[in-house]
């Protein structure tokens, strides 16, 4: 018999209670904040404070959606990318169980922007007795060696998971995540920032004037010189003025002003009579504040995906090639006052917001 055992409980007992105190004591503010007001919440985890304005704006259209799915602003709680980065063990501790684990949507998942999908496998791993909903995501891994060793990776983590739901927001995304993950609950639902609205972001109507060419200059870039020649001199031969923007804002944005650089990104767009873009959330903005759009594909399938959501706006139109931009370039020019009616989105998007209420 070990007589010793009572007291190697109360040590231990003590032990796990001082310690207890000291991670309070080194974190009160993040400790408060996560477990004040009592109750179950919901977890935003890794928000961004990069450059990429569209993936500021999938915050904070996700916010909304969740406050609309009934969770007070109270039981929101965010941690960003960077404090999650610093102090991960911390909150891994004293995130209670029973909550919601609220994922981020966006163009993560996959091998191409690799630290994004460690991030989401990593939450999946550490929070497994967690309610988690990922929001729709892009999913696409390349189609050579490194592409399937990290999609077998992907099912070892996310397939078979009791309390995981992960939300597609393209068909051929929907396709994929059915094909690796076949018993895990998959959703289809558009772009979460297409839940939203301009009053939602704070954008006001203006006077609209010129074209703006929003192009990217990175990995998923597809449109090539010679296309982006063609557009300027069709512009040119139209005595149409135009310049070039980007959904990227020059620095990093902070969790104080991201909101505020998102409004006046979508707020330029909507200036414009016309925007031409390879950018997802460039045609997105441009649907939510009805500005006329012509958006080309990507590298991989988003664009053109989230396009055949929103293929019934008049005002927004997909282009394969230039001949397609001639064509549809004097008939939007023609168009005003368009306004974004998300009425046939509706449906998929109440399909989430029964998962996500069910936890609230």
């Amino acid at each position: 018999m070990d007589v010793l055992y009572p007291l190697r409980w109360v040590y231990r007992k003590l032990r796990t209670y001082w310690r207890a105190l000291w991670d309070i004591r080194l974190h009160y503010p993040q400790w408060k904040k996560i477990i004040f007001p009592l109750g179950r919440k919901v977890y935003v985890i890794g928000s961004p404070t990069h450059s990429n304005l569209g993936d500021s704006a999938i915050v904070k259209a996700q916010l909304c959606f969740l406050q609309h799915c009934g969770w007070d602003t109270k039981r929101i709680v965010e941690i960003s990318y960077s404090d999650y980065e610093n102090d991960g063990p911390f909150y891994e501790r004293w995130i209670p169980r029973d909550s919601l684990i609220a994922q981020l949507g966006g163009g993560h998942l996959g091998n191409i922007w690799l630290n994004e999908e460690m991030l989401h496998r990593y939450q999946v791993s550490v929070f497994a007795e967690n309610p988690t909903v990922i929001f729709p995501q892009t999913i696409d891994y390349s189609d050579d060696e490194a592409g399937r060793q990290e999609a077998e990776r992907s099912q070892l983590v996310y397939n078979g998971r009791k309390d995981l739901v992960m939300v597609a927001r393209e068909r051929r995304s929907y396709e994929i995540m059915r094909q690796l993950y076949p018993d895990t609950k998959i959703l289809l639902t558009p772009d979460i920032v297409l839940s939203a609205s301009v009053e939602d972001f704070g954008v006001q109507p203006q006077n609209r004037s010129g074209v703006l060419l929003c192009m990217r200059n990175d990995p998923e870039r597809a449109v090539s010189d010679q296309i982006h020649a063609e557009i300027r001199n069709l512009l040119d031969q139209n005595d149409l003025t135009y310049r070039y923007v980007d959904t990227h804002a020059p620095g990093d944005v902070t969790m104080e002003s991201r909101f505020e650089d998102v409004k006046n990104k979508m707020q330029e767009l909507a200036s414009a009579r016309l925007v031409i873009t390879d950018r997802l959330h460039g045609m997105v903005f441009c649907a939510i504040t009805g500005t006329p759009c012509i958006a080309f594909g990507n590298s991989n399938h988003k664009v053109r995906g989230t396009y055949d959501w929103i293929s019934y706006l008049p005002y927004i139109r997909y282009a394969e090639c230039m001949a397609d931009v001639k064509q549809y370039l004097p008939q939007l020019l023609q168009l005003e006052n368009c306004s974004f009616d998300p009425t046939p989105l509706k449906p998929y998007f109440e399909q989430l917001s029964e998962v996500v209420k069910q936890y609230a």
